[in-house]
């Protein structure tokens, strides 16, 4: 079971390899060579005029790779669909984190997805590269709210699949996805997304979401969310939001609690404060840690780039035997979206 992954991959790569073979063989002698068809690859060229800046060609490359990796993916189902293979979007991050409980680490992250045109566009696929455990048990969180203690964001690597959108049903959304984590060691995932809002007026929301999970590694699994937004004004938000998840192998309910007030600022900068603490339930220090921090994001070259910093202070502890103290910790990123997210709204929705 733990190698059919790497026998996927190496299948599909055989595949495409003998696809390209192929398309150098010379049509033999006597017979008329088929009139050449157009490069459906092409299609997922970023039209532009003029001279483009560095940061756009970056943005642009990743766009034409993603959208013509679907192509190709399209073509093993049947006709390709470019227009379809456009809507790939997503986003590059790395940053630098330094804090006095953990030391400085550097980190990349990537997110991609497209949509496919199978069973009326309700099929997309994702590749990506994050926490392995948060992806696979759907609780990843922004730049701006991971941890400075390494409990809960232990081990990055690869992973991709494919998610299918089931037809939403009292006011439920549901995403069906399959996808496999880890390069060195895979482990497939099986996941079913669920988000419902279960009240929403013109200052106040509440919304809910359950994802159940399984893969070979962690067993069967459940993460649930809670998140209540109340608006305070037409530039001010506060939030509170809980977490939790459990898994067959996990040390009780890993949890996660945070109060945050937004500010929306001119130019689409914004700033955030956040208080929070999180925890497991069956470990050792069941309160792993606590602690505040300031978020504020930048936008810079006409909204292509996003900055982001934050700085907070909290008070982290894994060994209960030993003293709880203080930790000064500081982040700083770089956000690079592309596809039609390039310019990502700062919307109390889409905080971090």
């Amino acid at each position: 079971m733990a190698n059919f992954p790497a026998r996927l991959v190496v299948s599909l790569a055989a595949v495409l390899l003998a696809a390209c073979a192929s398309s150098g063989k010379k049509d033999a002698p006597g017979e008329q060579a088929a009139p050449p068809k157009p490069n459906p690859f092409k299609a997922c060229r970023v039209r532009h005029r003029g001279e483009r800046e560095m940061i756009d060609e970056t943005s642009a490359t990743l766009q034409e790779t993603v959208c013509g990796a679907s192509l190709w993916f399209d073509g093993l189902f049947g006709e390709r669909d470019p227009a379809a293979a456009r809507t790939a979007h997503g986003r590059l991050e790395v940053s630098t984190a330094n804090s006095e409980f953990e030391g400085e680490e550097t980190r990349i992250r990537f997110d991609a997805r497209v949509e496919l045109p199978a069973f009326e566009r309700r099929l997309s696929a994702f590749i990506g590269r994050d926490n392995e455990d948060e992806v696979s048990q759907d609780r990843s969180e922004g730049l701006g709210l991971r941890s400075q203690a390494n409990e809960l964001s232990q081990v990055e690597d690869w992973f991709a699949g494919v998610g299918y959108k089931l037809k939403e049903t009292y006011g439920v959304h549901s995403e069906f996805r399959v996808g496999v984590r880890g390069v060195r060691h895979p482990v497939m995932f099986v996941q079913l997304r669920n988000s419902l809002t279960a009240y929403e007026d013109d200052n106040d929301r509440v919304t809910l979401r359950l994802t159940p999970f399984v893969n070979h590694l962690d067993g069967a699994g459940v993460t649930t969310g809670i998140s209540f937004d109340h608006a305070l004004a037409a530039t001010r938000l506060a939030r509170w939001s809980a977490i939790g998840t459990v898994h067959e192998d996990s040390p009780g309910v890993l949890w996660r609690t945070a109060a945050l007030l937004y500010q929306s600022l001119k130019g689409y900068r914004a700033i955030a404060l956040e208080v929070f603490e999180r925890g497991a339930t069956g470990a050792p220090e069941p309160l792993l840690e606590y602690g505040l921090r300031t978020i504020y994001r930048e936008p810079f070259f006409k909204r292509r780039l996003f900055a982001e910093l934050v700085v907070g202070y909290s008070w982290p502890r894994v060994d209960p035997a030993l003293e709880r103290d203080g930790s000064a910790g500081f982040t700083f990123g770089l956000e690079l979206p592309f596809g039609k997210e390039a310019e990502p709204s700062l919307a109390p929705e889409k905080i971090p």
